[in-house]
């Protein structure tokens, strides 16, 4: 029998040789060539459609491989690649989404930062986030922050560079500092890296990887805060203090309904606090301060430098930075109602101080000092029971201290010198028994002279008048007290020896005579001296006019000054 199985097996050494025959067509050279060749062109074909279609499905990834045959692909001067997540949505969802004030990416010059970072979510990014994906805006916007304030020019973790200068792959990953305050090393995740955005240094996320805070303080940030961070809808904290940023606040901030914190000091800002920012009611903390006169000085990647100093850093003006401008404590504050600290000093505000300040009930710190702030220390004020400090000195403030004072029960530092304000101080002040500083000194006299307008200067016949009371004993936790300069009179009451932790005492320059106490020299062997250089006891306690008795007779100070020449000179 014939094992059927077998019939299709082709044994070659079974054909007999036949030379006027032709081959078998299987058998034919040229057929097997023409054949393999057909049957690499089929492989070839079906390789390369899943390949594309591969890339297609999640974007562009270059092997290492291609990157040594090809070189690397360069972020800003290569066009990118089409791909199919060019109509993926992404763009449509970013414009709609998140882009503010009206634009789109329609003419927008590739250049801007907006464009790059849509660059870089659509091309660049190894996590390819689809459209739908939740972590989208997010990424999107921290995108942009590294880009429009030229993340490779930051001092830590913005260089997210492989290659050097000519290429920008990134895939740069890991950074790390050293912890300024406990000296510790720390490993972080560099800013456009393939990383998630959460692990980026200075990124702080909830356990859901939601962004809920950027701390990026003192890291060289160069440039515009892109009004696109607002859309970081669950963002609490942003901290940007002491970099080189300049232009103005974006109004957009008062859109952002979970911000607590917004610490933004010790740059180049101008421009007037924008009066949407009042709409941001869970606020807590406002630092704006140091814009006015403050120096930093940056260098961007391509090595224009940036100084604070100027307008807008100086990159495209040298007039002088004057720091924010326009009301700040007007009505508006009433929004504020969680507020605790507001921290405004070193700018150029102007305007009152409202009423409604008074409103402010969980404000602790008010630091507005070194503006152009004109007005009376409002009365209602006082309704402020929770306030420790009060710095509204260097500024154009007049008239006297709010009678009811002593109701701001936890007031520790009152600072109000250098302004144009008198009157005697108020009786309730002594019942501050939290008090720790009372700065009232150098009381200024504005005159109006001709051709020149108001010209100010310290006077020590103008300012605040009356006696130091007998209830100065009740304050036993100050340590500073300045009144010099001012028409303040009387002499110093004994009490003054319960004020135990006093270790500076200012008060030549004023109308206080007499001698010394007994109760006053004790502090001075105690805190009151200058040995530690911890404190000092100035007095009008030099021959008066030169040849003179001392207006003040003091065997303990440690600083002397001519009560009619007003030359001083320390003693001790």
């Amino acid at each position: 029998a014939v094992d059927t199985a077998a019939e299709d097996e082709y044994i070659y050494s079974a054909i007999e040789y036949d030379p006027d025959s032709k081959p078998p067509l299987h058998k034919n050279r040229r057929f097997r060539v023409y054949t393999c060749m057909a049957f690499m062109v089929v492989i070839t074909v079906v390789v390369v459609v899943v390949v594309y279609t591969t890339r297609s499905a999640k974007g562009v990834e270059t092997t290492e491989l291609e990157k040594l045959v090809n070189g690397a692909p360069s972020f800003s001067p290569t066009a990118p690649p089409t791909t199919n997540r060019e109509a993926s949505g992404i763009r449509e969802q970013v414009e709609a989404g998140i882009l503010q004030r009206g634009v789109n990416f329609t003419g927008m010059p590739d250049s801007d930062p907006r464009k790059r970072a849509l660059e870089w979510i659509l091309h660049y990014d190894q996590q390819q986030l689809d459209s739908d994906d939740v972590r989208l805006y997010q990424r999107y916007v921290l995108a942009l922050f590294a880009i429009a304030l030229d993340s490779l020019a930051w001092l830590t973790c913005g260089e997210h560079r492989k290659f050097g200068n000519e290429t920008e792959f990134f895939v740069t990953e890991d950074c790390g500092m050293t912890n300024a305050a406990t000296g510790v090393y720390e490993s972080h995740k560099v800013w456009l890296s393939s990383t998630d955005e959460c692990e980026w240094y200075g990124v702080i996320c909830s356990k859901d990887d939601v962004v809920r805070g950027v701390e990026l303080m003192g890291n060289s940030l160069i440039g515009e805060i892109p009004p696109e961070i607002s859309q970081l809808r669950f963002l609490q904290y942003l901290a940007l203090n002491g970099n080189c940023l300049y232009g103005t606040i974006p109004p957009e901030f008062g859109n952002m309904p979970n911000l607590l914190s917004l610490e933004l000091h010790g740059n180049g800002l101008s421009g007037k606090l924008p009066t949407e920012l009042y709409d941001a009611s869970k606020l807590q903390l406002l630092n704006v301060a140091m814009q006015y006169s403050y120096n930093s000085v940056c260098i961007m990647s391509n090595n224009t430098y940036v100084n604070t100093v100027y307008e807008r850093g100086g990159v495209t003006s040298r007039d002088l930075n004057f720091g924010l401008i326009g009301q700040v404590l007007d009505s508006n504050v009433t929004k504020w109602t969680s507020m605790k600290g507001l921290h405004l000093f070193d700018n150029s505000f102007s305007g009152k101080v409202s009423d409604e300040v008074g409103s402010l009930k969980y404000l602790v710190y008010l630091r507005a000092h070194n503006n152009r702030l004109s007005s009376i220390l409002p009365n209602k004020l006082t309704n402020l029971k929770k306030t420790r400090e009060v710095y509204l000195y260097r500024n154009e403030m007049y008239y006297g201290i709010p009678s009811r004072i002593g109701d701001m029960e936890d007031l520790e530092d009152l600072r109000l010198h250098e302004n144009e304000m008198d009157g005697e101080i108020p009786d309730s002040l002594y019942s501050l028994r939290k008090l720790k500083n009372l700065w009232l000194q150098d009381t200024v006299h504005c005159e109006d002279v001709q051709g020149k307008g108001y010209e100010c200067s310290a006077d020590s016949d103008f300012g605040f008048s009356g006696t130091i009371s007998t209830k100065i004993g009740n304050l036993k936790k100050l340590k500073a007290l300045y009144i010099n300069n001012n028409p303040i009179g009387g002499v110093i009451p004994t009490e003054i020896g319960l004020c135990e932790d006093l270790t500076e005492l200012h008060i030549h320059k004023t109308n206080i005579g007499g001698s010394s106490p007994e109760e006053l020299c004790l502090l001075r062997d105690k805190n009151l001296n200058n040995e530690r250089n911890v404190g000092v006891l100035y007095a009008d306690c030099r021959p008066n006019n030169k040849t003179q008795d001392p207006f003040f007779a003091c065997d303990c100070c440690t600083d002397c000054c001519d009560h009619t020449t007003k030359v001083c000179i320390a003693d001790d």
